[in-house]
């Protein structure tokens, strides 16, 4: 058994070798070997159970400073470190830059191949053209026709008959040809017997007009392919009717009788009233195509294999129409 010397507690746990309570080391528990029994115990002093005396202050005494707590303070807290945009301004600026450069590189390299390119295609032009201009000239020097490429007619000038007959009137006006048939029939003029009014494998061009915008009732137009002897004439007309309801028509005279080629046929490429249409014939040896403003309408073939003639103008009853500009293209 072991106690303790300070506050006498034992323990009978031989392993102890201080006092649970305070810590003191522990002495044995067995009695003096002397056996007096007047032995000295050793008992632990009395602990002071007086309380401290009050201090009283008077008015404005301050008790004795105490000894100061330690100073201290918490460490404050870290702030983060800021970083800095400039290594990413710079380093976005030096892409950039290196990007600039780059495409004033690439557009420099596509200008020089571009102006490569077309020097390329200006020389090979040059060389095409001139070319084309030797086999033009050859062309020109082998060719024994004329090289007028074309006549026109504007009616300023008083080339075609003018004046009355049986058959109908004919006039100039505000550099206009102007016409009427008779009551009852047509009338047929075919210019001044002249090559330029001739229309071998050419194309003719007309402007026409009716005055009042009334359609004539046999129709007015352009005649190509005019031959005339003393008692009969022949040619190939292409007529038209500015009505409601506008429609064109392909005739023939022979021996001065007129047939049909083509019946009259509703076409809405004719303008109506007084507004003016342009006819057109394109003759290739035997073959007629016919435009109106432009706008193909039929072709026929000639059977009687005329190819060759005047043109002329074609009005019939006593509606008065109008021509201008007329155009010989070979």
């Amino acid at each position: 058994m072991k106690r303790c010397p300070q506050c006498n507690r034992t323990y009978t746990d031989e392993a102890l070798s201080f006092c649970l309570d305070d810590g003191s080391p522990l002495v044995s528990a067995g009695a003096p070997s002397s056996g007096d029994p007047s032995a000295t115990i050793q008992y632990p002093q009395p602990r002071e159970t007086t309380p401290q005396p009050t201090i009283a202050y008077g008015p404005g005494q301050m008790p004795p400073p105490s000894s100061p707590p330690p100073q201290w303070s918490p460490m404050p807290p870290i702030a983060p470190q800021k970083r800095s945009v400039w290594p990413w301004i710079l380093g976005i600026g030096a892409v950039l830059v290196f990007l600039g450069i780059g495409g004033l590189i690439l557009l420099i390299a596509l200008a020089s191949m571009s102006g490569n390119n077309n020097n390329a295609n200006t020389n090979s032009n040059s060389n095409a053209n001139a070319r084309a201009n030797r086999n033009a000239n050859a062309n020109t020097n082998a060719n024994t026709r004329s090289t007028l490429s074309s006549y026109n007619d504007d009616f300023s000038t008083e080339n075609w008959y003018a004046g009355s007959s049986q058959y109908g009137r004919s006039w100039y006006d505000d550099d206009e040809f102007h016409m009427h048939s008779t009551k009852t029939g047509y009338i047929v003029l075919y210019a001044p017997d002249r090559k330029d009014y001739y229309d071998e494998n050419s194309t003719v061009r007309i402007t026409l007009r009716s005055v009042d915008g009334e359609a004539p009732n046999s129709g007015y137009g352009l005649l190509v392919h005019g031959q005339k002897t003393d008692t009969t004439f022949q040619d190939i007309g292409f007529l038209i009717k500015n009505s409601d309801n506008p429609q064109y028509a392909i005739v023939q005279h022979k021996a001065s009788s007129e047939t049909k080629l083509v019946n009259w046929t509703p076409s809405s490429t004719i303008r109506t009233g007084t507004t003016p249409n342009q006819l057109e014939v394109r003759i290739r040896d035997r073959k007629l195509d016919f435009y109106v403003n432009g706008q193909f309408v039929t072709s026929i073939t000639d059977t009687d294999n005329l190819q060759n003639g005047r043109v002329g103008l074609y009005s019939s009853d006593t509606t008065e129409v109008a021509f201008d500009d007329l155009e010989i293209s070979r």
